[in-house]
């Protein structure tokens, strides 16, 4: 889809978002299916760029539909919310059950609107950190059975060894969060989410996340 369709696509899922909220209704499949088109905005971070005058419409739009907070964490999330392919979710998954997983708490860092979460084998319990609010709002009624935990990763205190896997896309970026915990180091983020899911799975347990050459480079 196009920039555009894109757009209009997560002004939907907006919409029925505020709707929801409103009611404080459970999201019908009608409006699951709404939601489940949102994509964030990191494909098109035109739309929060003043100097794009052929996107003040949708700015416009946009303003009316987020609160200030909202806005300013959507404008953050143009420099990583790249959500994943189902082919290579899939995939993932597969490696998993290949490699002996057969069930068990699994923690997904960036779990965006939730594809692994919507992938996952009926086996699994699904933990998910989501920075932006929004997303996470929408992948709770997405997925109700998971629990979406709503901050920075850097932000999460869960028990180490707590989770049997992790699975996931990791945000990519060079920039370093503030984790005096699990990025003392000030590793960038991909970096720092791998290290940081590694101490919260278990031993014996499995980390499968896809980053990008820069991982492995690292001395």
């Amino acid at each position: 889809a196009g920039p555009r369709a894109r757009y209009e696509a997560n002004a939907a899922a907006l919409r029925t978002l505020r709707d929801l909220r409103r009611t404080g209704a459970t999201a019908s499949p009608e409006q699951q299916l709404i939601l489940s088109r949102w994509t964030s905005w990191g494909a098109i971070p035109e739309v929060f760029d003043d100097a794009k005058p052929e996107w003040s419409r949708q700015r416009d739009e946009l303003r009316e539909l987020l609160t200030d907070k909202e806005w300013a964490q959507a404008r953050r999330t143009t420099l990583n919310a790249h959500y994943t392919s189902p082919e290579y979710v899939t995939e993932v998954w597969g490696a998993l059950r290949d490699l002996g997983f057969d069930g068990g708490a699994v923690l997904e860092p960036g779990s965006g609107s939730g594809t692994f979460i919507g992938h996952a084998p009926s086996s699994a319990a699904m933990t998910g950190v989501e920075l932006d609010p929004v997303t996470a709002d929408i992948s709770r009624h997405l997925y109700p059975l998971a629990t979406i935990r709503s901050e920075s990763f850097a932000d999460t205190r869960i028990p180490s060894d707590y989770f049997d896997a992790t699975v996931g896309n990791v945000p990519f970026g060079k920039f370093a969060l503030h984790d005096p915990i699990d990025n003392a180091n000030g590793h960038s983020i991909h970096n720092h989410f791998i290290l940081k899911s590694l101490r919260l799975t278990r031993p014996g347990g499995i980390v499968a996340v896809l980053t990008s050459h820069f991982t492995l480079d690292q001395a």
